[in-house]
């Protein structure tokens, strides 16, 4: 419908409101229209044969663009958030009128993680492997290890049977391995969690450590400028860099700073997990007494 508005205009019978211009990309000359659109919000289906190619990835990064793909496979080239995937579901009208053959689609989030399941952990599994690992393996002590990357979560869960698993992952970023992880744990007989904040430094952020950072966290949208940065992960990353530049809690991703792992900063740190989580933290703590 998109196309044809977009070539018949109002002859097309089509009425399309939305502040931004629609558009729909194609296989034929794919990257010389791309090139020349400007705050557009584009459409692909997945019958273009592009989507997974390095010269499609290359002009995303650093457009300002809004992309909907549809799409049924993982792109793991593109760093896109778990809550932006989203399902289609059909309905027919068949109860108002008996022959109505009208099909309504219905768009809803695939994945909407709470962690609000009881988890008595054995093993807490992070995708982060510096600063964010530094946090959690304080927190959790040795049942916490670092899977050293998002590719490799899926790898650790299937390695460590018959365990209670809190995995923790970048929601931010984390979409590409959402279908595959999220199959494998439909499918394990053994207890899987999975938290997915944005990120670590958001974690941070909303802390407040540096007061009044959680704002940025509100306000993503419209302060995270898609041609500078290719993920909210990095804007997130990004942001606290700068906040702290030049302060004892200069930030960096390879190394957490102490002044982060003080009794007050780690409390206010800790205050941003959900309840079940802090919950599974203090039956954990009394089990080791």
């Amino acid at each position: 419908m998109i196309s044809d508005y977009e070539n018949n205009g109002i002859s097309s019978g089509i009425t399309e409101i939305c502040e931004k211009r629609c558009v729909v990309i194609e296989n034929a000359s794919w990257k010389e229209r791309l090139a020349t659109l400007q705050q557009c919000i584009i459409f692909i289906d997945e019958g273009a044969l592009f989507l997974r190619s390095k010269e499609f990835t290359k002009m995303v990064k650093g457009s300002d663009n809004y992309f909907v793909l549809v799409t049924r496979d993982s792109l793991e080239h593109l760093p896109y958030s778990i809550e932006e995937i989203y399902g289609m579901r059909q309905e027919r009208d068949s109860q108002k009128y008996q022959n109505a053959r009208r099909i309504y689609n219905e768009t809803y989030q695939l994945y909407n993680l709470q962690a609000n399941e009881d988890i008595h952990p054995d093993l807490i599994i992070t995708e982060d492997s510096n600063s964010g690992y530094e946090f959690y393996h304080k927190l959790f002590g040795e049942t916490c290890c670092s899977a050293e990357g998002k590719s490799n979560i899926l790898s650790y869960l299937q390695k460590s049977h018959e365990k209670e698993i809190l995995a923790i992952v970048d929601g931010a970023a984390f979409g590409p391995e959402m279908q595959h992880v999220m199959q494998y744990i439909r499918d394990s007989r053994n207890k899987i969690v999975l938290y997915a904040p944005e990120s670590f430094e958001y974690l941070l952020l909303r802390a407040n450590i540096i007061d009044r950072t959680s704002e940025a966290t509100e306000k993503t949208y419209e302060l995270a400028d898609s041609r500078e940065y290719f993920s909210w992960e990095e804007f997130y990353t990004a942001y606290l860099i700068e906040q702290t530049r030049n302060t004892i809690y200069e930030y960096s991703k390879k190394k957490l700073k102490d002044t982060y792992l003080t009794a007050g900063n780690f409390r206010k740190i800790v205050s941003q997990l959900p309840e079940k989580i802090k919950l599974a933290l203090m039956v954990n703590q009394k089990q080791q007494l």
